[in-house]
């Protein structure tokens, strides 16, 4: 459908082809499929943030306690201890017991003991600050931590190392740590293992660099989410179920403004192209096409500029306003391309970058137009132009017919296209089925329908959804008259009751009276075909949700047929026609025990005499077997 003469190239920016980036400022994500992406600010700009770490390294200031909402606060030279009825902050000691703490900086908590880091020493207390049961002088202690099983770990201000101590304070070693920086948090995890914050943000387990990934799946989170140096607020569950969150100063006093949240990211960030070479001198790039996620507040803005030989000034760049996302190069004929990209945002949200793409050279439909249209050099920009509008909208649609037969393909879309594809072929499929299975159905789905209402399509149907084989059982083949016969087609004697023709239907000098019913519709001779004609029944080995294997037999069987279903037991049915491998399984008996919890009972639950092999071999092919001598069924 396309009107341009010839296809033109292309030249992709991304993380397969490249970004061909140089002078990055504050963006990341350039080898990430997710996109570029604005920088956090701090340290680590591709990692998180502090106060994406402050639930499970809280300030030092705070320490949750043994109690749901119940938390532990320094503010100024007393320990508070929260609440947990009226969410308000008390002292923990009365005035008669206080300890006069000279200048606390840091506390921890863990069960019911309570460790406050002093000046120069560290206070341990059991049973919540009643019992003081270690005083550990250290030099600069900044930072401690209590372990499950009592010890205490002690950092010390400008070293990683920490001092490790006994519940009652005994020095027990140095753990060195050997990570770089400094500390800002110390965790003991369920396990033991030691979990370590450093300034530059990173997370360390057992002195080794460790993933959030595998921080949040050892230790559990708190519920601090913010803090700055005027207060925190706690996120906690409320009392119908939502959760509030509320803020306080340093102090423990309720803060009337929530502290501010820093940026999560930093507010612009850019980078410049090398430059991109066309292989064309004198080429007329065409079109920048921009593939990016703008989340409200955000902004991506591009700049380029066409030069022949790398060389340009300042008033040749192009500038592309922010929000445009496809437009024209507007640019004099040059072989090399260098693309400018700025992205801005309010340091709540990040733009994402996926994709640029340069198309070269202009190819367009007015080169199909006689020359004389093409003779007043601003009427050809014009016209170019404007038949580029046309040439783009018919693009998309040459590409979306190209991609249509993919959409066909179940196992080339997404998950979340598979139900408009079964919509598209009339197929219904239920919650409880997978993405496999859907798709397994949607690729058998020719074939279904081709035999669709046929023994060979039910079974496979049911083979795929549920996986396993089923036996079909038609009822009218079971339903003949009982006859005496050698093996073969008709039935015998053992495998259906005898009965006589005169006793199922009246029968003029043949039937008593009272003995047979009065029916007068068709062939007498027919009725044990005709009374279970259409009929079905369909059994699966093994348990199975048999009111989902029903709806599939509706679905699938033809609409004049009834069927019934039946899944596996532990054993025989009685009145039921039963199928070994489906509803019994031939196992040996167990050895005969006398006494115990569960006394053997003679001649009922065991068989003293021995099989072939033993009391203990199930039945064997080959081998003439007794079910309840050698083998029980169940």
């Amino acid at each position: 459908m396309t009107c341009a003469p010839d296809a033109a190239t292309f030249r992709l920016l991304d993380d397969t082809v490249g970004w061909e980036q140089t002078e990055v400022a504050d963006l990341v994500g350039f080898a990430d499929p997710a996109g570029v992406r604005l920088a956090h600010p701090g340290p680590d700009p591709d990692g998180p943030t502090r106060e994406d770490l402050l639930p499970w390294f809280p300030d030092p200031r705070l320490a949750p306690g043994c109690r749901p909402c119940s938390w532990y606060l320094v503010a100024g030279r007393r320990l508070l201890r929260r609440d947990t009825c009226t969410g308000g902050w008390t002292p923990v000691w009365p005035r008669e017991r206080d300890p006069h703490l000279r200048a606390p900086r840091a506390v921890a908590a863990n069960g019911h003991r309570v460790a406050v880091v002093d000046g120069d020493r560290v206070l341990v207390w059991h049973n919540e600050g009643d019992q003081l049961v270690a005083v550990i002088r250290t030099h600069r202690p900044r930072l401690v931590a209590l372990g499950q099983d009592g010890r205490i770990l002690v950092a010390r201000a400008g070293s990683t190392d920490l001092r490790r101590f006994t519940p009652d304070g005994r020095p027990c070693g140095v753990l060195r740590t050997g990570v770089p920086g400094e500390l800002l948090g110390v965790r003991v995890g369920p396990c033991g293992a030691v979990w370590l914050l450093t300034d530059d943000l990173r997370v360390y387990r057992d002195g080794v660099e460790s993933t959030v990934e595998s921080m949040v799946d050892e230790l559990a989170a708190g519920a601090l989410v913010s803090a700055d140096e005027n207060g925190f607020c706690l996120r906690e569950p409320g009392p119908d179920g939502d959760h509030v969150t509320t803020c306080h100063t340093w102090l423990g006093e309720p803060a009337d403004h929530p502290p501010a949240s820093p940026g999560r990211y930093a507010a612009t960030g850019q980078f410049h192209t090398d430059l991109i070479d066309s292989g064309i001198s004198r080429c007329r790039w065409h079109r920048v096409r921009i593939d990016a996620d703008v989340p409200p507040g955000t902004a991506v803005s591009v700049a380029f500029v066409v030069t022949e030989d790398g060389h340009h000034a300042d008033s040749d760049w192009q500038h592309v306003p922010p929000g445009i996302t496809d437009l024209l190069v507007d640019q004099p004929p040059g072989r090399f391309l260098t693309a400018r990209v700025r992205l801005s945002g309010d340091t709540s949200a990040t733009p994402v970058l996926h994709r640029i793409r340069l198309d070269f050279p202009r190819t367009t439909s007015a080169d199909l137009l006689p020359a004389a249209f093409r003779v007043d050099p601003a009427a050809d920009d014009f016209t170019e132009r404007f038949l580029s509008l046309f040439d783009a909208t018919l693009a998309d649609l040459d590409r979306v017919i190209e991609r249509h037969p993919a959409l066909l393909d179940p196992h080339g879309v997404p998950d979340r296209a598979l139900p408009w594809l079964a919509g598209l072929l009339g197929l219904t499929f239920e919650s409880g089925w997978d993405a496999a299975t859907r798709r397994a159905l949607l690729a058998a789905a020719p074939w279904l329908y081709r035999w669709r209402g046929t023994r060979q399509a039910l079974a496979r149907a049911i083979r795929i959804v549920f996986g396993v084989e089923p036996v079909l059982d038609e009822l009218a083949d079971e339903r003949a008259w009982a006859t005496v016969s050698a093996p073969g087609p008709a039935p015998g004697l053992g495998s259906v009751r005898l009965f006589g023709r005169t006793t199922t239907r009246f029968r003029l000098d043949g039937s008593a009276l009272g003995a047979a019913p009065l029916r007068a519709y068709g062939d007498p001779d027919t009725d044990p075909l005709t009374a279970h004609a259409h009929r079905f029944r369909v059994r699966l080995p093994g348990p199975a949700d048999e009111r989902a294997v029903r709806r599939l037999v509706t679905r699938q069987a033809p609409a004049h047929t009834e069927a019934t279903v039946h899944t596996g037991g532990a054993g025989f049915v009685v009145g039921t026609r039963s199928a070994v491998g489906v509803d019994t399984a031939f196992v040996p008996l167990p050895p005969p025990v006398l006494g115990g919890p569960h006394p053997l009972r003679l001649n009922h639950d065991g068989v003293l005499r021995p099989g072939p092999r033993g009391a203990r071999h199930g039945l064997e092919v080959g081998v003439v077997s007794a079910v309840g001598i050698h083998t029980r069924v169940s």
